[in-house]
């Protein structure tokens, strides 16, 4: 069970995980549409062994106008009484360049699966303004908002010194060349229709632990919701026990064949489960987590525009509610209608009122550690 500095807990419910990936403040979609973009720019040319091709996928500089992108994490929890499927989020859609430090036009679907729950909404921008749907109707962000979009956007591009390229995956601390290792070609597949090499290779878990560690201090950086725990990264001895606790890490990655430009990349690897998280999680032991980012229409030009009709922005405020509890829903196994916490179908030692009890006390406890665990106790686990 790893703690921080701060108070922040590796056992934290997991709807508190998915509020901060859906609903964080607007920065939260900046910093993974930046991550998503600058993955895309990655490239150089020439061929060779997979080594030569991840140093020409991973360094240099390759110019990327436009395309549509695919971000997505799985959950999964093996001998679960609760989560039957794994959980999904993800985030997807077109993106169209408008020039250098501006923010790009983009029109990204967020969606969320998990025991036959789902949920969607979509996060448009026109670049000089911005709007969110839900339900099939539209509500455009309030000015204050997409300002801080739109400067949180230009601060990852600024962290790399401008290049619209591998740099700004750098600039956020995301070095595939520092942790990769013995990579080896798989063969030559098509991906999102373009002809790709497929590579494999072994991943030096330490180095990618260094690499999250200075990602979660750039979030918090940027301003995004519940990366403040994370100004100094992550601590000597957290580094440690998070890479102590990795298992079976894979790493995949799919060039294009003729512009050794990045069109697929998937890491896998399991985590052990203990505490309140292991009776959210139907008493799950361990945890395979998934990220895979994939492109498709590179360079080939996107129609974005905003729509016609929209709504005050009041009332998605007000609907928003019934998602989170969908989300909510989901993830704790509930057989109830449109999500709520009612029904639950139960983690063991916690019943729908036990869990919420759970969460409001942990809400109470702020960064208090020892608050914290005392929570634990609502669950029926110390």
């Amino acid at each position: 069970m790893l703690h921080s500095r701060r108070g922040w807990r590796a056992d934290m419910p997991m709807k508190h995980l998915t509020k901060v990936f859906c609903f964080g403040r607007a920065p939260a979609l900046a910093a993974l549409t930046a991550v998503a973009l600058a993955a895309a720019g990655c490239g150089g040319s020439g061929s060779g062994d997979a080594t030569k091709l991840l140093n020409q996928t991973f360094s240099g500089r390759h110019h990327v106008t436009s395309g549509d992108v695919s971000l997505a994490v799985t959950i999964a929890l093996p001998g679960s009484s609760t989560l039957k499927s794994p959980v999904r989020l993800s985030l997807g859609g077109p993106f169209q360049s408008r020039g250098a430090g501006k923010l790009p036009q983009s029109d990204f679907t967020v969606s969320f699966g998990a025991n036959g729950k789902t949920g969607a909404l979509s996060v448009l921008s026109t670049g000089t303004a911005g709007y969110v749907t839900l339900e099939g109707t539209s509500y455009r962000l309030p000015a204050a908002t997409f300002e801080r979009l739109e400067s949180s956007f230009a601060q990852v591009a600024s962290s790399a010194g401008g290049q619209p390229a591998s740099g700004t995956l750098g600039g956020l601390g995301i070095r595939p060349l520092t942790w990769l290792r013995n990579p080896t070609i798989v063969g030559d597949e098509k991906v999102g229709g373009a002809s790709t090499t497929h590579i494999r290779a072994a991943v030096n878990v330490p180095g990618l632990v260094e690499n999250l560690s200075t990602l979660l201090a750039k979030a918090s950086s940027l301003g995004v919701s519940g990366a403040n725990q994370f100004s100094g990264g992550l601590s000597a001895a957290q580094r440690r026990q998070v890479a102590a606790a990795v298992r079976n890490p894979r790493f995949d990655v799919w060039t294009g064949s003729s512009d050794k430009t990045l069109r697929k990349l998937a890491i896998g690897l399991s985590l052990p489960v203990s505490g309140p998280l292991a009776t959210l999680g139907g008493g799950a032991s361990s945890a395979d987590v998934g990220l895979t980012i994939q492109y498709s229409d590179l360079n080939q030009p996107q129609t974005i525009t905003a729509p016609a009709t929209v709504r005050p922005f009041g009332e998605f405020q007000g609907k928003i509610q019934t998602f989170v509890q969908t989300l909510e829903g989901g993830l704790l196994g509930s057989s109830g209608a449109a999500g709520g916490l009612s029904g639950s179908s139960g983690a063991p030692g916690g019943s729908a009122a036990s869990v919420q009890s759970y969460s409001q006390c942990i809400q109470a406890a702020g960064n208090n550690a020892g608050k914290q665990q005392q929570c634990a106790s609502l669950l029926g686990t110390k």
